[in-house]
This record gives C-alpha cells, sequence and structure tokens, in this order.
C-alpha cells in the first residue's frame, strides 16, 4: 500500500482537544512518523488532508459537522494509497466500507486509544520507513530516574548542572548518564542530540 521513505506523514481529525492532543503527545516520539497537522471537524479535515496529503489518517468517526470517513473518502480520492487509522466509541459494531477496505488499517475503540494506536502507527512506520531506528522505543526503556536526567541533558545541562538540579551528586548523573548511553546505543554529542531532540518534539505539537 505505502512504498519506502524517510518519513511517514499523518493527520489526526479528532474534534475533543484534549484527547487530540494527548494522542499527539503519545506519538510525537514515534521516530519516522511526522505529525503534520490536527484538526476537529470533518470540513477542516477535508482541508488539512487536500493541504498535506499525509499517507496515514487518525479519524474519529464521529465529528460535529458530519463522519470522518467522509475525510477518508475525500483524501482516498487525492491519495488512493492512504491509510487510516479509524476511532470510534463503538470500535465493535464498526463495518469497514467496501470501497475502504484496502484503506482503513485499524479500528480502534476510544476507551483503548493510546496504547492501541501507538502499536499501530509503529507497525505502519516500521512498513514504510524500514529502516528507521525506533528511539522513542529506546527511550521507553528508561527508568524514571535516567528519563528525569536525560531531559536535562535535552535542556544542554551538564552532569554538574543536573546534580544542582536534582539535588544529587555528579558522580550519581553519571552513573545514570552511562546507563542512558547503554540503553541509546550512544554516548557524548550523539547522545546530547537525541535528548534534544526528544525535549524539541514537544514544541512542536501542531495545534
Amino acid at each position: 500500500m505505502m512504498d519506502g521513505t524517510e518519513s511517514l506523514g499523518a493527520v489526526i481529525v479528532e474534534d475533543e482537544r484534549m484527547f487530540s492532543e494527548m494522542l499527539a503527545r503519545s506519538l510525537i516520539d514515534v521516530s519516522g512518523l511526522e505529525l503534520m497537522a490536527r484538526a476537529y471537524t470533518a470540513e477542516d479535515g477535508k482541508a488539512v488532508c487536500a493541504r498535506h496529503r499525509p499517507a496515514l489518517l487518525i479519524l474519529d468517526l464521529a465529528l460535529p459537522d458530519g463522519s470522518g470517513l467522509d475525510v477518508l473518502r475525500a483524501l482516498v480520492s487525492d491519495r488512493p494509497d492512504a491509510t487510516a487509522i479509524i476511532l470510534s466509541a463503538h470500535a465493535e459494531d464498526f463495518v469497514v466500507p467496501g470501497e475502504l477496505k484496502d484503506n482503513i488499517a485499524a479500528v480502534i475503540s476510544k476507551a483503548d486509544a493510546y496504547g492501541a494506536v501507538n502499536d499501530h502507527v509503529r507497525r505502519l512506520v516500521r512498513a514504510y520507513v524500514p529502516n528507521v531506528e525506533d528511539e522513542a522505543a529506546l527511550i521507553e526503556r528508561l527508568t524514571p530516574r535516567e528519563l528525569e536526567v536525560f531531559n536535562l541533558l535535552g535542556e544542554g545541562l551538564t552532569n554538574r548542572g543536573i546534580a544542582k538540579r536534582l539535588s544529587r551528586s555528579a558522580t550519581t548523573v553519571a552513573t545514570h548518564r552511562k546507563m542512558i548511553a547503554v540503553k541509546l546505543r550512544c554516548s557524548g554529542a550523539a547522545l546530547m542530540a537525541i535528548a534534544a531532540r526528544h525535549r524539541a518534539h514537544y514544541a512542536k505539537i501542531p495545534s
């Protein structure tokens, strides 16, 4: 359905703004995924899809001005290889329309959305961008304390600066940093770059 490329462009169409933002935050660190935009109505969704032509559409079925399927149909008419992950409060009752059966990768209950969407998106990214290093999966292996140190590395702090911020010894921070380097398979400038990128991602979530 999709050819190999550098990233999988995605758009979220969901009318509940807080839910949309939380969903975006759960996906923003997925390596190989480019979250291009978010929309909150069917009409806005169609306009955003026409502008960005995303390969992936994460879509609420029930929008205030119509069905999410109308957004998908509009996208598919412009990009026949587009893929959608459907969100519904009644996922178990949803019947995939015949003309869209090749475009819908999953139908997910909103109650299970964050983890399930994340899993499906990662699978699609691996198919679409097969050589991508999944930094997010590596970062998820960090302990809470390691993640705290990692986030401060992303601010550009030295071991001494992190120690001061966390009221810990520089030796303790250095030990955490070594473990982070092992888990993320890099050190030095490369580790600092990943930490900075991780931090910067959250500033780039589309509104």
